[in-house]
């Protein structure tokens, strides 16, 4: 179990979108990605240029662009929007929201399942714009630790939640190619912010909302 504790009594200050995962210092180069991508295959001893590779570098550059590292274009706060206020103070929980992020010691992804709850302080959210939130923290160069924190402290940050919870459940592919592995392997996280963090009879609510 993953969890990292705050003040009981003080909110998480703001933070700005580039502190979420590993912070970039420089846009994304796409030519660059695209000659590196060749280098790498020439380094494997596979001509690039051949009828087999001749766009690869083009769709692992735009895979990884678009997709895997997409995150970094996206503003958690904006992406969640403002949502609408409304007084209901009853538990939302969103279950199985796929996610992915990039291990950035083997540079490999890892993919899983995201559980997610919030109590309302006021507002509600849409529920795709909570998933979306996910793919905005999650599509970068990361920890499934730290992803699981940043998704739960952005609800209360910027979805003005009186509480939030992430669980995920995911494969990571740098261990299940380790050497001695059954293949099957996986790492669940969890983190919890506000009235989560405080109650455990929310914490027990949530976790049986998501048992099935």
């Amino acid at each position: 179990m993953h969890s990292h504790d705050h003040d009981a009594h003080e909110a998480p200050s703001p933070a700005p979108p580039d502190t979420i995962g590993i912070a970039r210092s420089g846009a994304f180069d796409a030519p660059a990605f695209e000659r590196a991508i060749d280098d790498l295959l020439r380094a494997c001893g596979i001509d690039p240029h051949s009828s087999h590779t001749g766009r690869t570098a083009q769709r692992v550059r735009e895979l990884w662009q678009r997709r895997l590292l997409g995150g970094y274009e996206l503003d958690p706060a904006e992406v969640l929007g403002e949502g609408f206020a409304d007084e209901r103070r009853d538990m939302v929980v969103v279950r199985g929201i796929a996610v992915h992020g990039v291990c950035p010691h083997h540079l490999v992804p890892f993919r899983g399942v995201a559980h997610v709850a919030y109590i309302p302080d006021g507002r509600l959210h849409g529920f795709g714009r909570i998933a979306r939130l996910v793919d905005a923290i999650g599509h970068r160069f990361t920890y499934q630790e730290w992803m699981t924190r940043d998704i739960a402290d952005a609800l209360l940050r910027h979805g003005k939640a009186a509480g939030a919870a992430c669980v995920i459940e995911a494969e990571q592919l740098c261990l299940l190619l380790g050497e001695d592995r059954r293949g099957d392997e996986r790492v669940v996280t969890q983190a919890f912010s506000g009235e989560f963090e405080r109650s455990p009879q929310a914490r027990s609510e949530f976790l049986r909302a998501i048992s099935g």
